[in-house]
């Protein structure tokens, strides 16, 4: 265990930070941080990165620029990554822990955001609301044109078993919902902490939910963890929910499977390509975009005022846990 005293470092923010800057005013003030560097744009090249990085000691970035072995080999100083997100698919973790460098997430600071975020946008789609607003903007007040479902007696079917799954079973219990979850990993302590006697097989879960929710880091088991063959045991009244990563999905079989009606619709919070642009897109997924019984967001599902102050908490605190060899919330020990 590595204590940082005294030790003068450096801290740099390689791209424009998600978190405050009220945060980084308390990273500032670390006796241990000697320079705090924070950079106003997004690194488009390794090399840009590889740049700002190189005299630095500790840094952090959003979840776009990505950290492979040959930043981490160039990158001399480096100690430590603190990410401003729950993921961190965009670092070789591995590689890092192999260099000696700390990746530290900030675990469950968005899980309240988006467990309420996905229902309001499942309910907003089972109800029709959209198009019911629109209706009305264009001068209709025709009220049969929009007869909805309930979530009162349905099943949700929730893949992941971390914080955002657990408040997602907090709220389906409100709602008077039934519930199911799969997990890759499973353990009697999950269990314990969900409140579950079991967990369920992807199959069933698939086969017999009314709603589908992915709760999932990426990774390598998760990437198209529901693809064509998932797609095809779901209810064809069914709607799937994404709010983890673009690639847990796999939207191209997703966009192919409600384009010929054989689930009820999607919720998406991610795209393949963030930033998004509809014309940049191939056809099969703008189809798919502009259908009724589909719901797209720019990838807001976490950011809430609230989960704004979680963040830069766990964020600066993170950080001073690095500095007294605290390895709470570093996902690469």
């Amino acid at each position: 265990m590595i204590i940082y005293l005294f030790n003068p470092m450096k801290f740099t923010s390689i791209d424009d930070p998600f978190v405050r800057k009220e945060y980084f005013s308390q990273i500032k003030k670390l006796p241990q941080i000697s320079e705090l560097e924070i950079y106003k744009d997004s690194p488009e090249t390794s090399e840009a990165i590889i740049e700002r990085i190189s005299d630095a000691n500790m840094i952090t970035l959003d979840i776009f620029p990505q950290i492979d072995s040959t930043i981490l080999d160039a990158s001399k100083n480096l100690t430590a990554i603190f990410c401003q997100s729950v993921g961190f698919n965009n670092i070789d973790v591995h590689y890092a822990r192999k260099k000696g460098v700390r990746v530290y997430n900030c675990a469950g600071y968005n899980a309240i955001a988006v467990a309420e975020f996905v229902f309001a946008l499942v309910t907003s789609l089972l109800r029709k609301i959209p198009a019911a607003q629109e209706h009305v903007r264009a001068g209709g007040w025709v009220q049969r044109y929009f007869e909805g479902r309930e979530l009162y007696g349905k099943t949700i079917g929730i893949i992941g078993s971390g914080n955002i799954a657990k408040r997602i079973l907090y709220i389906a219990k409100g709602y008077g919902m039934k519930t199911m979850v799969y997990t890759q990993h499973p353990t009697e302590d999950k269990l314990g902490d969900l409140g579950l006697e079991e967990f369920s097989p992807l199959e069933s879960l698939l086969k017999k939910s009314d709603i589908v929710m992915t709760a999932v880091p990426l990774t390598n088991e998760t990437k198209h963890l529901i693809g064509k063959t998932e797609l095809a045991l779901m209810k064809k009244d069914a709607i799937l929910v994404n709010t983890s990563r673009q690639t847990v999905v796999d939207e191209y079989a997703l966009a192919e499977t409600i384009l010929e009606n054989k689930i009820g619709g999607a919720v998406l919070d991610v795209i393949l390509t963030e930033p998004f642009h509809l014309k940049e897109n191939p056809i099969l997924i703008q189809e798919m975009i502009n259908l009724p019984n589909v719901i797209v967001t720019p990838h807001i599902a976490g950011i809430s005022e609230e989960s704004s102050i979680y963040l830069g908490e766990i964020f600066v605190q993170n950080v001073k846990n690095f500095l007294k060899g605290d390895l709470t919330n570093c996902v690469n020990t």
